[in-house]
């Protein structure tokens, strides 16, 4: 995963998640970071984020990860969210990182299967 691939999988597969400004900030084997910056596409009555927005790129730095390392793994493994939670504690104002770090975990859970 580098920033091009991202950037030609968001605009060509998702572009809704392009226009409202998820990034790629980082790609490593155990972690991945993305981001996403406050603007006027993004922005709700309240001027901050949407919370649907924040939620894309919290997606992608957890989903993107575990993609890469199926592809990686050469099984034929469907993934599908089941849970999705989260805590606001303020206004989501300025840029955003969403951080996955469990990439060992990933791995493990691929040897399993």
């Amino acid at each position: 995963m580098n920033q091009e691939t991202f950037k030609q999988l968001l605009t060509t597969q998702i572009p809704i998640a392009w226009i409202a400004g998820v990034r790629l900030e980082s790609f490593s084997d155990n972690e991945m970071q993305t981001s996403v910056e406050l603007d006027f596409l993004n922005q709700n009555p309240f001027k901050s984020m949407f919370w649907a927005v924040e939620g894309m790129a919290a997606e992608f730095a957890g989903g993107m990860m575990l993609l890469s390392k199926i592809e990686q793994s050469g099984k034929n493994i469907a993934t599908l969210v089941i849970k999705n939670e989260a805590t606001f504690t303020k206004k989501a104002m300025g840029k955003i990182v969403f951080t996955c770090n469990q990439g060992e975990q990933i791995d493990e859970a691929i040897r399993r299967l």
